[in-house]
């Protein structure tokens, strides 16, 4: 075997090392931030929950009642990571239609002002709700984002937190 061969078996090896080390430390990463919300295997249904909207209705979320499937986004205003992410979750929303229930769920704020500020950078045609210790205890809320699938037999199907980009969302809603 010639040394060129060689050499380049050794660079193949080396970066097939290095990619499966990052892979394995974006699922350790992952695993970590998710180990203390909801389980998708043991919870027999999503938690329940009514939250007044931003427009003051009373918004319930019956997950036994639901007819389709349901991505629930929690945010808090202040969270960077939130901005960058919402307006993938209203892009999604603006390109399937209906065909999914919405919502976004505001945590960790003082003043419905400080809602309608961050709403004010994004245009937004998901149903925004305030929400409360009730809700974020429920849920299991750690961190912001976070984000629960839950399908229209109201279990749930799929959590994450963090950033994600509208193909993971389209991939953890099966679109």
């Amino acid at each position: 075997m010639s040394e060129g061969i060689k050499k380049k078996k050794l660079k193949l090896l080396e970066w097939s090392i290095q990619v499966t080390l990052l892979i394995s430390i974006f699922f350790a990463i992952t695993w970590w931030q998710q180990r203390n919300m909801l389980s998708t295997e043991q919870e027999p249904l999503a938690p329940a929950f009514s939250l007044v909207s931003m427009q003051d209705r009373l918004i319930q979320f019956i997950p036994e009642q639901q007819s389709k499937k349901t991505l629930i986004y929690f945010f808090a205003t202040w969270c960077s990571v939130c901005h960058a992410s919402i307006d993938n979750i209203e892009d999604i929303k603006t390109s399937i239609g209906n065909s999914v229930n919405f919502y976004a769920i505001a945590l960790d704020w003082q003043t419905k002002g400080e809602v309608e500020n961050f709403l004010a950078q994004h245009e937004l045609t998901i149903p925004v709700l305030l929400g409360d210790q009730e809700v974020w205890q429920k849920y299991q809320i750690s961190g912001f984002p976070s984000y629960y699938v839950i399908d229209k037999n109201g279990k749930l199907t799929s959590k994450d937190m963090g950033y994600t980009t509208e193909l993971g969302m389209r991939f953890r809603l099966r679109l």
